[in-house]
């Protein structure tokens, strides 16, 4: 089955930067590796630079005064972190760790005000991406505030999917239930049972965390 009726706001050009602005990005910046589980920064530290993702994953969330997270996203190589507090001064708005052994392009605060003075016609690209994750959280907030569980869950598995040449979608992170649960504010127990129902109806396949789409979701159960 075709399954057009899939939208990937995640993976659409809009959210991740060109080749040919990384290119002189880099220019400007310098190499750091992460091995998995390092903390990159915290929710209000003031910010140091921003960083493009090279290799590996990283994760973004908040934490409250208990230490119990929300999980905001997961990125991987081509996105950026890091760049809201770079523009405006502002504290961190989350923390930002490694998900694997990763390597990220940094760019300090001052270096990139000076990219942006030697790369004015990359300022639009900054602005399409920065414009994109706003669409990106405000549909976000949307499904959190109308969305039941096992529809914020149906549109989680499609935003990070991507064609197969079968016809079927991957879910381009391998995401445990505890993340799924994470990100669409539920129950680590509610998400299993929304994903056991979806494995049982031949919807939905799992092998070593790797989830595939196999044919279209239903929008309501």
């Amino acid at each position: 089955m075709i399954m057009a009726a899939i939208q990937h706001e995640s993976n659409a050009p809009g959210s991740k930067f060109s080749d040919q602005w990384i290119s002189r990005f880099e220019e400007y910046a310098v190499n750091k590796n992460y091995p998995k589980g390092t903390l990159i920064f915290s929710e209000g530290d003031e910010s140091d630079g921003m960083f493009i993702i090279r290799e590996g994953k990283i994760k973004v969330f908040m934490s409250d005064e208990s230490g119990k997270e929300m999980l905001i996203a997961i990125l991987g190589p081509g996105e950026v972190v890091g760049e809201v507090a770079s523009l405006d001064g502002q504290p961190r708005t989350a923390s930002v760790s490694a998900l694997d052994d990763s390597r990220v392009a940094k760019i300090g605060v001052s270096e990139f005000r000076q990219f942006l003075e030697d790369n004015p016609d990359l300022a639009f690209e900054i602005i399409r991406v920065l414009t994109s994750r706003m669409r990106d959280h405000t549909t976000s907030i949307s499904n959190l505030v109308f969305k039941n569980v096992y529809g914020r869950v149906v549109w989680l598995l499609e935003k990070y999917s991507e064609k197969n040449p079968n016809g079927t979608f991957t879910v381009n992170r391998k995401f445990t239930q505890q993340d799924i649960a994470d990100m669409v504010g539920s129950s680590r127990e509610m998400v299993s049972r929304v994903v056991s129902e979806l494995v049982k109806g031949k919807y939905i396949s799992i092998d070593h965390k790797i989830i595939t789409i196999l044919k279209l979701l239903p929008r309501g159960w």
